[in-house]
């Protein structure tokens, strides 16, 4: 089985076996190429056709669509391909509405509505982020509906391994469905490309808990199997298996009281530890002796080599346990993975150039990248989480070392929010960059490549980290002990050089996981289970008011685009 990276050169960045013209009944597409291969000659070589079909399910997780153009045949119409890629779709999700970032530009694909809060059903960005992970889930059950002439035993067990990793990346999918939309539609593997996938229920809360019990069933069973079948299973780089499953299961368990109104926090603690006890045997060395799996270095897990870092990577730890893939067109001749999200997306979005005459210092060199957007700034609230001198300087937190603050000019406060006022409207949280980082946290300039754009740097949808503090939190909702749980966190405030706590709670267990996880799209769903999102907690331009306000009860989710209600018959969430 070749690596995700080389079966994606070796296609050009084009070749799919798939062409539709609708998707689970929910959007209309442009086929992801109308001039390739069709199923018919499938059997000349099943095994190499299922290996180009799975790669292209792969590929549509990382980029917008096959082509190297600026919008790359983005498979969405009508949307801006950069924006509707699916890590940057999570992204502006979890991350733009929340207290830890923002998009500055007004007019543009982010309507500038949407740092605020301010979102409709038929707001641009819902719908666009809905078809991006609607898409995702048709391309993955297509694999299955495939005929590929299988003939031979190994040929069966080769669909099978792929049907299986298929459904974990439908589940991937399915998480982001359920956090933010609700009561979506359940499409198994027997919905068809250009049916209707049906709503469960036309109640809310009972369509979202069955969709929830139909995903987690599907991935519980793909857990079971591999550790019956295949327990020291670990994927080539890219792909997915046991691992990723179960880390979508701690995160779903660790949600489920939201999605099902039932807590399920034994399963989320029960998961965590056998990933931990995986995936625990080398990197960091904690003081009490203990090899923990983490990176040695925090931002190597952001850095140009954190694919050395993956379940499958040649690095001393594989902390980055779901990776989406990216590789720069810029380095390999034309070829690779172009996308303006991902790795690269999360360093140029922050930085840009400042001017000689600015009063604050920024340089796209200091982050070895060949751009800069001046899009995004952190919220002050986010930023005070954060141990800092009394001047918000210097933190002796170092996740916060690539940050620009006001050691370099910069204004915490968040007087307004335009790209005109980039540098006077918040610090620039960054944690990626493209330098090649090393076990001590620093920069190796002589193994970083050449400063280009787009930039290859890969990005760790779920990391080790976050599995040790989903199980911390669930010890501390009884599932294990207080001792394992102040264990845990002070393992991840260990490598960021902070004292350890002798102590734990969930009030500081969330500000841990705000510190270790920021940008990482995981904060809109943790200030929802922290009872934090709508009310009891506020930060600046929160629903557009300068020092925030609640939110009304129905933005527990996003509505449902109109157009897809309207089309299918759907039932919108309520109150929208």
């Amino acid at each position: 089985m070749k690596t995700i990276n080389k079966l994606f050169i070796s296609l050009g960045v084009a070749a799919s076996t798939f062409a539709f013209s609708s998707c689970v009944g929910d959007l209309d597409l442009t086929p992801t190429n109308p001039n390739d291969i069709t199923e018919g000659v499938f059997s000349t070589d099943p095994k190499g056709y299922m290996e180009k079909s799975i790669a292209d399910v792969y590929m549509q997780f990382c980029t917008y669509g096959y082509g190297t153009d600026d919008n790359g045949h983005n498979i969405l119409e009508s949307m801006d391909g950069g924006m509707s890629t699916f890590q940057r779709a999570v992204f502006n999700l979890q991350e733009i509405p929340t207290d830890e970032a923002n998009w500055l530009p007004s007019g543009d694909a982010i309507p500038s509505t949407f740092q605020y809060g301010l979102i409709s059903a038929d707001d641009q960005v819902v719908m666009g982020v809905y078809s991006r992970f609607m898409v995702l889930v048709s391309l993955c059950n297509q694999f299955q509906q495939t005929n590929y002439g299988i003939t031979t035993d190994e040929e069966q067990a080769i669909y099978e391994e792929f049907c299986r990793q298929a459904n974990i990346l439908k589940g991937g999918a399915y998480f982001y469905l359920i956090d933010n939309y609700g009561n979506v539609p359940w499409a198994d593997e027997t919905v068809t490309i250009g049916s209707i996938a049906p709503q469960l229920s036309t109640d809310f809360a009972e369509g979202r808990r069955l969709v929830f019990n139909e995903v987690t069933t599907m991935l519980e069973e793909i857990v079971a199997w591999y550790k019956t079948n295949d327990p020291k299973n670990r994927p080539p780089y890219g792909y997915v298996g046991l691992d990723v499953a179960e880390a979508l299961l701690v995160k779903y368990y660790l949600n489920a009281e939201v999605y099902t109104g039932t807590a399920r926090w034994k399963e989320c603690y029960d998961h965590a530890q056998a990933l931990i006890g995986r995936l625990a045997t080398n990197g960091f060395e904690a003081s009490d002796g203990t090899l923990t799996g983490l990176c040695k270095g925090y931002h190597q897990n952001f850095s140009y080599n954190n694919k050395s870092f993956t379940i499958a990577g040649a690095g001393d730890a594989n902390e980055i346990i779901w990776v989406i893939p990216q590789e720069s067109t810029a380095l390999n001749d034309g070829e690779g993975l172009k996308s303006y999200a991902n790795g690269g997306f999360m360093v140029n979005a922050w930085i840009g150039n400042s001017t000689d005459n600015s009063t604050f210092h920024c340089n796209q060199s200091e982050y070895n990248s060949s751009n800069g957007w001046k899009c995004m700034s952190a919220r002050r609230q986010f930023v005070e989480v954060f141990d800092w001198d009394a001047d918000y300087a210097v933190s002796s937190d170092i996740r916060t070392k690539m940050w620009k603050t006001a050691a370099d000019g910069f204004n915490i406060n968040n007087d307004v929010f335009d790209q005109a006022h980039w540098g006077e409207n918040g610090f620039l949280a960054v944690k990626f960059s493209n330098w090649f980082i090393d076990e001590n946290d620093e920069i190796d300039e002589t193994m970083s490549p050449t400063a280009v754009d787009p930039l290859a740097i890969d990005y760790p949808m779920i990391r080790l980290a976050e599995i040790y503090l989903s199980a911390a939190e669930a010890a501390l909702h009884g599932a294990g002990d207080q001792a394992t749980a102040l264990k845990y966190v002070n393992y991840i405030r260990e490598r960021a050089q902070m004292d350890p706590y002798t102590q734990i709670n969930l009030v500081e267990l969330q500000n841990e996981r705000q510190r270790e996880l920021y940008t990482e799209c995981t904060r809109r769903t943790d200030l929802i289970r922290y009872g934090k999102w709508i009310s009891g907690y506020t930060w600046n331009w929160k629903y557009n008011a300068k020092n925030g306000r609640d939110f009304p009860e129905r933005f527990i989710v996003y509505p449902l685009p109109t157009a897809v209600c309207e089309r299918n018959g759907y039932v919108q969430n309520p109150n929208f």
